[in-house]
């Protein structure tokens, strides 16, 4: 059996194409499958839309060149191959499916500009509700497999632990509320997000804190790239509501709280400029002028299309900002960077398969270094389409051969990783004390930001003794990865180090020293002797 934890489009993607090969499969899930599923993750948050390169004048090639350009001089190029090209397949693909993507009067699709892309090429569902649509369109097609009898389902399961045996994946370890749980599996694909809910403030959905990829460190698993978090420059300081980047593709522009624009001045590309370069220019105007927001004017799209033109365009927002008291038609947004997404992960091949044997990872969980040290707008949707069918392709051939092939890029990149060491944090619960994570949020959130210097991630790394929660292991291995890069590239920059470094243009691979591992840190198991929980089919 395959086990694919997590419901958002990765998994969900990997789920319909094991299902469709006829493996054995199953879903687990940290909350209900549904409403509930499609609430807890990252995927139904996504507003923006799926890049790919489908429109007439457009090109795999160019989508392609501008992911790379992106990403800071970190991005695997042969990753990034593989994202466009299959990334156009896989959205014709989607279409033909059936997916309600918004369209023209003469039904052309209508794709949108955003940051860093060299044309128009990002594909909308429901105006600016494209992740929401997607996750209820991906979540429709699996709960048909699973009431057919095609795929198990394990709700409400937190994963606790990654079973090992004679050096391969061999199940998990997880709780639900009726207790601890372990569950045999051939292979295992980790689908579970990324850790951006490790940030107090946030455009990440808040349970989405880095599980499965801690579980992963513990259970011997190559990480990568643990420094790279991507903030997004448009973010209601007070909610944490992500004002997507089309409204600034569509002619939006930032202002200073003297209410003149500013990243006109900074970048070529201005309020479309790469987002490291947007929200960092943000995050020094915030700190010259010492204020916590700055403004997002709107109102220029009224003026230029007219009337009515953001309620039509962006609905959703326009109502959650009503909601807040805005009228953005009228009066400028409050905005401040806030984390968003993490490029950092476990790192696999093209096929998502990892360092240890039967342990594949897809989506914003894993690192193949298609994004570098800053994702493009919009490409991780299309992350999860692409690398979900490629793990899924891999792990049935896993199961059907028992060969791990990993390929000779990614082996060559994993060949010689450094060495971490983390905070321990005693026996893995489900959720951990509460207050302690809130303690634990705010000393990333001072610590791990857009800023960063040696002296205050050393301070992090000490107070983390005062927190007593499992995830501090986590937070352990980003400061030590960020204090090990002493340049500022992309989602890191130093203060103490304020220039990128051509010697340190290569990305990082670390494992986690497991000398002193305690049996908590990664079940060992007999392979075939464990109970298997009977499965929702």
């Amino acid at each position: 059996m395959i086990l694919v934890i997590g419901a958002g489009v990765a998994g969900l993607t990997a789920v319909q194409h094991l299902a469709a090969a006829g493996e054995p499969v199953t879903l687990v899930t940290a909350g209900r499958f549904g409403t509930d599923g499609i609430a807890a993750g990252n995927t139904a948050l996504a507003q923006g839309g799926i890049a790919g390169a489908v429109g007439p004048d457009d090109s795999p090639e160019l989508h392609m060149t501008d992911t790379i350009a992106a990403g800071a001089g970190l991005v695997d190029r042969r990753a990034a191959r593989v994202l466009a090209t299959d990334g156009a397949h896989r959205l014709n693909a989607l279409l033909n499916d059936g997916f309600a993507a918004d369209r023209d009067t003469n039904g052309h699709l209508e794709l949108g500009m955003e940051a860093a892309h060299s044309t128009a090429r990002v594909l909308h569902a429901g105006e600016d509700s494209s992740g929401a649509a997607l996750s209820a369109f991906m979540t429709s097609r699996v709960q048909q497999l699973i009431n057919a009898g095609a795929v198990g389902l394990i709700e409400q399961a937190h994963l606790t632990a990654l079973c090992v045996a004679d050096g391969a994946i061999c199940g998990i370890a997880y709780e639900t509320p009726s207790g601890r749980q372990r569950l045999n599996a051939d292979a295992v694909v980790l689908a579970t997000g990324g850790y951006a809910g490790l940030y107090s403030t946030t455009s990440s959905s808040a349970a989405v804190t880095g599980d499965g990829l801690l579980a992963a460190a513990r259970a011997g698993a190559v990480v990568a790239d643990l420094e790279f978090v991507q903030f997004h420059p448009t973010v209601l300081p007070t909610t944490g509501e992500l004002i997507s980047e089309a409204v600034r593709g569509t002619g939006a522009v930032l202002r200073d709280p003297n209410g003149e624009r500013f990243m006109d001045q900074v970048h070529p590309g201005a309020e479309l400029a790469p987002r490291d370069v947007v929200s960092r220019a943000s995050t020094e105007l915030m700190r010259r002028f010492a204020t916590e927001h700055i403004w997002l004017d709107a109102t220029v799209i009224e003026t230029h299309f007219g009337a009515g033109t953001l309620a039509t365009r962006f609905p959703t927002l326009t109502q959650r900002l009503a909601a807040q008291g805005i009228d953005w038609s009228r009066h400028y947004v409050p905005v401040a960077p806030a984390a968003h997404y993490c490029m950092g992960g476990v790192a696999t091949d093209t096929f998502g398969r990892s360092s240890v044997p039967g342990l594949f990872a897809a989506g914003e969980v894993a690192s193949t270094g298609v994004h570098g040290a800053n994702r493009l707008a919009s490409n991780s949707l299309l992350e999860g389409l692409v690398f979900g069918a490629r793990t899924a392709l891999a792990a049935q051939q896993y199961r059907g051969t028992g060969v791990w092939a990993t390929e000779s890029p990614f082996r060559k990149f994993i060949d010689a990783p450094s060495a971490m060491r983390a905070q321990r944090s005693g026996p893995r619960g489900a959720n951990g004390d509460a207050h302690q994570l809130t303690q634990l949020r705010k000393l990333v959130g001072a610590h791990l930001g857009i800023p960063r210097d040696a002296a205050s991630l050393q301070r992090l790394q000490s107070q983390l003794n005062t927190v007593q929660h499992p995830l501090r292991e986590l937070v352990s291995l980003m400061a030590s990865a960020a204090l090990s890069r002493t340049e500022s590239r992309g989602g890191h920059w130093r203060t103490d180090y304020p220039e990128a470094d051509s010697r340190q243009a290569a990305r990082s691979a670390w494992r986690l020293d497991t000398t002193q591992q305690t049996p908590h840190d990664a079940f060992k198991m007999t392979r075939g002797k464990e109970k298997v929980e009977h499965v929702n089919a």
